[in-house]
């Protein structure tokens, strides 16, 4: 079975999926019985287009951005042209993430259900803006859309909850699902430091951005933990019904505290239905060294889902970096096609 890809974003995960795709395309085809052949990359500027596939090896050597894609096109001849989605069976949304606004991602997933393809994305901002929207349009379609990429990236959170869960009554999620506040936070607590120096050496290794606003103010967390309860706990919500508090107000003193209190600051981002409601929250909590994310430090994240059948069940770890994020994708457009059973 083959299946034409189109990507949307030429970003630094979107190349980290191109090369999976170069490095393990003989073996995914061997393994889930699936040729995936990349036709389309769209970035802010055109896109590049060729029925027969993109020449893989070669993009990689271009660079990153709409740039790459134009130095592409120029060195295989062919035009650099606007952007269109008749040409592929499934979209791989890895656009900038805007949760204002919800675009670019939010144009490109209504123009590929439009044109009847499945969709995964990566980026966060299309679903968070609309996510009852997307779903609603996508269902009257019969299009599928996976997006486990834009929910902790590595950590499988979506898939143990539709997978592994089902039949399972979730009564609670809660998570560490920032790798980059939580890295802040085990700084702090490990070198005795203010939140300032911890976010200075964090952009100093290359884990922080210049401009860290969404790792840091919780909004990163409350739009992954808003999507696993919309998933998975039909909880209807948007990121407004998020009560959000960041880590930027954690002092020195209150590390000392939770030290001496045998304690642990974490970012807890938690989906909990109480009285057939949802509460959605994010904040920074000092938790019992016994909990199950407590010594879940540096970069990992972690996740509980706390059942009435199964009990508790937690995972940790999950790869914080573009590498992960375009796993996870990969992953998603495989069970995609592997859940089809026609090949």
């Amino acid at each position: 079975m083959q299946k034409k890809l189109m990507l949307t974003g030429y970003g630094t995960v979107a190349k980290e999926f191109i090369k999976l795709m170069s490095d393990h395309q003989d073996r995914l085809k061997t393994t889930y019985g699936v040729h995936f052949l990349i036709t389309g990359i769209a970035g802010s500027r055109g896109m590049i287009f060729e029925e027969t596939g993109i020449d893989l090896h070669t993009l990689l050597t271009c660079g990153t951005g709409s740039n790459a894609l134009s130095v592409y096109a120029e060195k295989m001849n062919i035009p650099f042209q606007d952007i269109t989605f008749n040409h592929a069976d499934t979209l791989i949304e890895c656009a900038p993430t805007n949760i204002e606004t919800g675009e670019p991602g939010l144009s490109y997933i209504y123009q590929a259900i439009d044109m009847g393809m499945d969709i995964v994305s990566v980026s966060k901002g299309a679903l968070v803006h609309s996510f009852q929207d997307i779903n609603h349009k996508a269902n009257e379609k019969g299009i599928r859309i996976k997006y486990s990429g834009a929910t902790a990236a590595a950590l499988p959170t979506l898939d143990i909850g539709e997978y592994s869960l089902a039949g399972c009554t979730i009564t609670r999620v809660e998570g560490i699902l920032n790798g980059t506040s939580n890295f802040i936070l085990t700084s702090m607590a490990e070198n005795s430091i203010t939140f300032d120096e911890a976010l200075k050496l964090a952009q100093q290794k290359g884990i922080a951005e210049s401009n860290p606003k969404l790792d840091v103010s919780g909004m990163d967390s409350a739009s992954k933990i808003l999507l696993l309860a919309n998933g998975l706990l039909n909880a209807n919500a948007s990121i407004h019904d998020v009560q959000i508090t960041g880590i930027e107000q954690v002092t020195k003193q209150q590390m000392i505290e939770a030290k001496n209190n045998n304690r642990t600051p974490k970012l807890i981002a938690r989906a909990e239905i109480i009285d057939d409601n949802v509460r959605l929250s994010v904040e920074p909590l000092m938790i019992n060294k016994d909990h199950p994310l407590a010594h879940v430090n540096g970069t990992n994240k972690g996740i509980v889902f706390d059942t009435i059948e199964m009990g508790s069940v937690c995972t940790t770890g999950g790869a914080s970096h573009p590498r992960g994020a375009a796993a996870a994708a990969l992953k998603d457009l495989i069970n995609l096609y592997r859940m089809d059973g026609s090949y």
